[in-house]
């Protein structure tokens, strides 16, 4: 609480300002005039619990130092630097990033919310030109941290399914009737397919939590924020997944032609070619995932239930409009 008092107070000694604090479910984040430094909080009970503990000193530690080589490594132009503060005959003292240290603190370059890609869709801001330059641009960035993982990606969507299920059953907002119909789809999905997911294999990689609340789109350029995922083993998957969570934001907001550009764009960055047949499956799959999580941030801000509401008219739409038969 020192440490926090410190930066709320601006006195932290390389600040002259009153921050603006913002406190999110699982951090406290100070925004001042060229810099935001993010602490993690230890006291999200639900978070500590379902995906990492950081109720510890030891495992807010582990999670702030993966987190920030993450981000850092997809998006150095925001995520500057990892520090240790330390407080010292009531003063905060920085230092390297050490287990001695009080706290680790997350420096960031400050950047323009009204540039954050969920903005700019609601006030329609975004061209197809736009979304061509989004695709492309996350497809180089996510070829620069290219990795495997020996999981196969078959097992990998049943787990997925699985979390899918609870997380959706967690949110009482979400029509549980229409639901239904939505997971078994993408069950009926994942068994339909095991033989191909099998045969591709090699098309495990990296999977970015980034979706349009967790993208900015400044003067052309696409950076990846707060991409690091609450749970590790969301960290891998079909390695698609990323742009298609981007493009299917995208397709909600804007249209089929939109989300056919991001798809181009990174297909050309990547020269890899998408699985174009399984449009439907992926973007049910990748919607399902951030509709309830509005919801979740409805509870604060209430605008946000304008935005679950269109994600919840699109997936509809979507699925009343598919050949279900055929999978």
């Amino acid at each position: 609480m020192e440490i926090i008092e410190a930066f709320k107070a601006g006195k932290i000694g390389v600040e002259s300002s009153i921050p603006n604090h913002v406190i999110t479910a699982i951090s406290n984040v100070f925004v001042f005039e060229n810099k935001a430094y993010k602490i993690y909080k230890n006291d999200n009970q639900f978070f500590n619990e379902h995906f990492n503990n950081l109720s510890t000193k030891e495992g807010r530690f582990m999670f702030t130092g993966k987190d920030f080589n993450w981000n850092h490594e997809l998006s150095p132009e925001i995520y500057v630097e990892l520090r240790g503060v330390r407080i010292e005959n009531n003063l905060l003292v920085w230092e390297e990033p050490l287990g001695t240290s009080d706290e680790l603190v997350v420096i960031m370059n400050k950047i323009d919310m009204a540039d954050g890609l969920l903005n700019k869709l609601i006030d329609e801001r975004i061209n197809k030109e736009d979304c061509y330059k989004i695709g492309y641009q996350l497809g180089e960035r996510l070829i620069r941290v290219k990795k495997n993982f020996p999981i196969a990606i078959y097992d990998d969507f049943i787990a997925r399914y699985k979390d899918l299920d609870a997380w959706l059953v967690s949110v009482k907002e979400i029509p549980q009737d229409r639901v239904r119909n939505y997971l078994d789809y993408i069950k009926n999905f994942i068994e339909s397919h095991k033989e191909d997911f099998d045969r591709i294999n090699d098309q495990m990689g990296i999977c970015l939590d980034v979706h349009a609340d967790n993208a900015i789109y400044s003067n052309g350029v696409f950076l990846p924020i707060d991409s690091y995922a609450p749970k590790e083993d969301w960290l891998h998957g079909y390695k698609f997944i990323s742009v298609y969570r981007v493009a299917t934001d995208i397709y909600a907001f804007l249209g089929k032609e939109h989300f056919e550009e991001v798809l181009r764009g990174y297909s050309n960055a990547t020269n890899e070619k998408l699985p174009r047949e399984w449009d439907d499956f992926m973007v049910i799959y990748c919607e399902l995932i951030v509709w309830p999580y509005q919801y979740m941030l409805s509870e604060k801000d209430t605008w946000r239930l304008d935005i679950a509401k269109k994600y919840e008219e699109f997936i509809d739409k979507l699925f009343s409009s598919m050949n279900k038969s055929i999978l």
